[in-house]
């Protein structure tokens, strides 16, 4: 007979998944199915059984120096500024004319590739290109480093032209001709390079493609270089380093869990889960989001994916960066499978909450609203449901 159980309970369980995965249904998690009394199966539905929780929002500075896209505009209550410094690869021949001071700049033409909108394509943009006067560097400097940052009122820019794919620009030559002294003897100039700002008739952000050794897309100058009496010759001047800095904030609203990549805003979310006993056998566990799809905001191309965490200490927002439970967009809700975040917490771990994050936090500008634990319409509150065994 007890074997007999086990073979059910196992049979049980295969079809309990296999319809997990076929339903159309983000809510329906099949536990009709596990209501027999002999196996002890039973369902715990936050909606349904009155789970206290409790979410909230949290702006978290962060480094944008890996992402793969340059941000810089303004829209609504952001900036978008872009901090980058170019180098080069000379040839001797050419290393030779600069130390001699016999080299001419005739033209610097910066060109950027677009891959990414924030507001209407159409809208104005323009911006200024500044000397950065003091150290920065890219795999730290943020939004809270900007305000210290030193660089020169003057515009170096001209001639900025754009259509739906790329941007070009004039940089002044004498700015490019230090450059390219600075690269055969630190001594003879500086390169801190320059930061891109947008002008304030701007009204969308662009990204534009960052560098990659890759691709040959991303942002350089070409450079016209002259040696009178000798030659004419087109030099490259490519990323040494780059990242993005978004100045702004949101106005929080208690009802709704703000999520925002590059800002950045991380959502808090906690379940109250003390009427699991330890021990307890998680079979499965699915949390669903509600977003508030007029209130979102979204460039032309994003990752359009949550990603929850498990929090793993009391007084911070530390979690585990190696488990990842994605949250995937089905209508207006973010569905996921979080069993393995129950289980962690029904194996004697402390329940701290889960932080929540947008799906690639360093790429874009968009804004997720979710409704938060204290939304007026209750079914609309975030929802987690668990299927669960109680051991005998």
């Amino acid at each position: 007979m007890k074997i007999k159980k086990i073979i059910f309970f196992s049979l049980t369980v295969i079809i309990f998944i296999s319809l997990i995965s076929c339903s159309d249904s983000p809510s329906d998690i099949g536990s009709d199915l596990l209501k027999i009394d002999m196996i002890n199966v039973n369902k715990l539905d936050s909606n349904t059984d009155s789970i206290p929780q409790n979410s909230t929002s949290i702006k978290k500075i962060i480094p944008l120096g890996t992402s793969p896209r340059l941000l810089l505009g303004k829209k609504d209550n952001y900036t978008a500024y872009t901090l980058i410094s170019f180098t080069f690869t000379l040839p001797d021949s050419i290393k030779q004319a600069i130390k001699n001071d016999s080299l001419e700049v005739l033209e610097a033409k910066g060109e950027m590739n677009i891959d990414y909108y924030f507001g209407d394509k159409n809208s104005p943009f323009d911006f200024s290109i500044f000397e950065i006067e003091s150290f920065w560097n890219s795999a730290s400097f943020t939004a809270d480093s900007f305000a210290t940052l030193s660089y020169s009122q003057i515009d170096l820019s001209s001639n900025r032209t754009g259509n739906d794919s790329i941007y070009y620009f004039n940089i002044n030559s004498n700015i490019v001709k230090n450059w390219l002294k600075n690269e055969v003897d630190t001594s003879l100039a500086r390169n801190r390079g320059v930061l891109m700002s947008p002008k304030p008739q701007s009204d969308k952000i662009i990204g534009f493609v960052a560098f990659d050794p890759e691709t040959s897309n991303d942002t350089k100058i070409n450079v016209v270089v002259r040696k009178p009496g000798a030659y004419i010759d087109t030099l490259l001047a490519y990323v040494l380093s780059d990242v993005s800095v978004i100045i702004g904030d949101n106005q929080i609203d208690s009802n709704y869990i703000t999520i925002q990549s590059s800002l950045a805003y991380n959502g808090f979310l906690s379940f109250d889960l003390s009427s699991l006993s330890k021990g307890t056998i998680i079979n499965y566990a699915q949390l669903t989001l509600t977003l508030d799809t007029l209130k979102s905001k979204f460039g032309n191309s994003f990752f359009n994916e949550l990603r929850a965490y498990i929090i793993t200490s009391s007084d911070s927002m530390k979690i585990n960066e190696s488990s990842i439970y994605p949250l995937r967009r089905i209508g207006d809700k973010y569905v996921g499978d979080v069993s393995g975040m129950v289980r962690y917490w029904t194996s004697n771990n402390p329940n701290y909450g889960i932080l929540l994050k947008a799906g690639n936090e360093i790429l874009g500008i968009e804004k997720f609203m979710i409704k938060s634990s204290s939304y007026p319409v209750f079914s609309e509150r975030p929802k987690l449901e668990i299927i669960y065994t109680k051991r005998n």
